[in-house]
């Protein structure tokens, strides 16, 4: 293994909380939220439409309530990341983001929080025809660091990013954040962590077979 390619919102940043809210402002059922998480936005106004909204509407909605939500709280990071992120640095393994975020809110977060300098790539993946659960974005992550696939360690909040992982032929890690996993996540997960400030203790122990990128 060489590299570490992290989900954005829910792992990274405490912000699907906030997303939930926006979206219920928005007049989105809380069912109907957990199935849009890790979903990219073009799949998301699909979904939408699919049940009745009109869905670029209701996502201008939803990025009106988020933007005055996150005025007002800032954008917070979750506990154990910077930790994690430090000791990877230290040990020169590769990383990047793969959201489903537009690349406009990812370089926001990073810039608000300082937290830039630890990625090797930043990679958003509205430009990809297919969004998480399908394996685009993270298969093209590990092309743009220069690995191969079974050489990277995915880690994921939501189920479409485990199903993404597993389907990229990556080691999957699962930090749950707004949803438990359930048997499939089970059963997809390499791991399941109880927190990011895990993710080292877990990590350490796969050192024999983890190779620092130089």
């Amino acid at each position: 293994m060489k590299a570490v390619i992290f989900d954005m919102d829910g792992t990274l940043y405490d912000t699907e909380r906030i997303y939930g809210e926006a979206w219920e402002r928005a007049g989105i059922s809380h069912e109907l939220y957990l199935r849009l998480i890790g979903r990219s936005h073009v799949n998301i106004v699909s979904l939408l439409n699919n049940c009745g909204y009109k869905g670029e509407e209701i996502c201008a909605l939803k990025k009106k309530y988020t933007d005055e939500l996150l005025e007002k709280r800032g954008i917070p990071v979750k506990p154990g990341v910077i930790d994690t992120l430090k000791w990877l640095q230290e040990r020169k393994v590769l990383t990047a983001i793969a959201t489903s975020s537009h690349i406009s809110v990812a370089d926001r977060y990073l810039d608000e929080t300082n937290m830039r300098g630890y990625f090797s790539k930043v990679i958003s993946g509205n430009g990809l025809e297919h969004g998480k659960p399908e394996p685009d974005i993270f298969l093209y992550a590990a092309d743009q660091l220069e690995t191969d696939p079974e050489e990277c360690v995915v880690v994921e909040d939501g189920y479409n990013g485990v199903r993404a992982g597993k389907a990229a032929g990556m080691t999957t890690v699962m930090i749950p954040d707004q949803v438990l996993p359930d048997e499939e996540m089970r059963s997809l997960a390499d791991v399941i962590l109880p927190s990011m400030e895990a993710l080292p203790a877990w990590l350490e122990k796969q050192l024999p077979v983890f190779s620092p990128s130089s």
